[in-house]
Parts: C-alpha cells; structure tokens; sequence
C-alpha cells in the first residue's frame, strides 16, 4: 500500500487575510496614469495581492499599485468573474520588484489587522 503525502501549497500559507475596514487600493495603467482603477483587497502574501474589482482586466498588463505612498510595478496574473455576479470580478497581481513585499507595506500602513496569541481576552 502506498501512502500519499499532502503538501500544502506554500503561496496559500503565506496569505494575509486579514484587512481592516472596508478602503480601496489603486491600480494606475502604466499606458494612462490619469486611469485610476479602484480595487478592494481580498488578501496579501509578501509577492501578490488578490482583489474584486468592477472592471474586467487583461491578464498580463503591467499596473502600478498604489498603497497610500508607496507604488509598486506589478502585473496581473488572472481576472475571472466573481461569483457569477455581472460586472465584479476576482482578480490577482504579483510584484515585478525583486525588493518589494507587499504583505509587509500593508501592515506598515494599518491595512492588516494585528495578530493577537493573547488567550486572556477570550473570557
């Protein structure tokens, strides 16, 4: 009998899920800086971000994303439907920078909530 081991999938370990508040984020076309496309973040790993989105975009169009100061090239690596809902759409993007980590800016700016292994506050 052979025993299959189950890995897990290293990029889903390293997802953030845990935004605070109800904000958006901003993707600026590298062709039209004018065009600013608002998105709400889903989650967050070091390399990538998913978000919902009104807008259907081109997996492979090169972004900046705009987290309050700081501004990242990235691309878009898939943009679906979301949920079957017309015009929303569930999106991801990885960074292009080799010396960025977007999970680290966003707790930087107060967008994540803090982890907290504090079992005192559970009575």
């Amino acid at each position: 009998m052979v025993q299959v081991q189950k890995t897990k999938d290293k990029r889903s370990e390293e997802r953030d899920e845990r935004f605070t508040g109800d904000f958006c984020l901003n993707l600026v076309s590298q062709d039209n800086s004018d065009w600013k496309i608002a998105i709400r973040p889903t989650d967050v790993s070091r390399r990538g971000l998913g978000f919902v989105v009104k807008e259907n975009l081109r997996k492979g169009a090169y972004y900046w994303l705009l987290i309050n100061r700081h501004k990242f090239r990235v691309e878009l690596a898939y943009c679906h439907n979301h949920l079957g809902i017309d015009g929303m759409y569930r999106c991801g993007l990885f960074l292009r920078e080799a010396d960025g980590d977007l999970r680290e800016i966003c707790a930087a700016e107060g967008l994540l909530e803090l982890e907290t292994n504090d079992s005192s506050n559970l009575y």
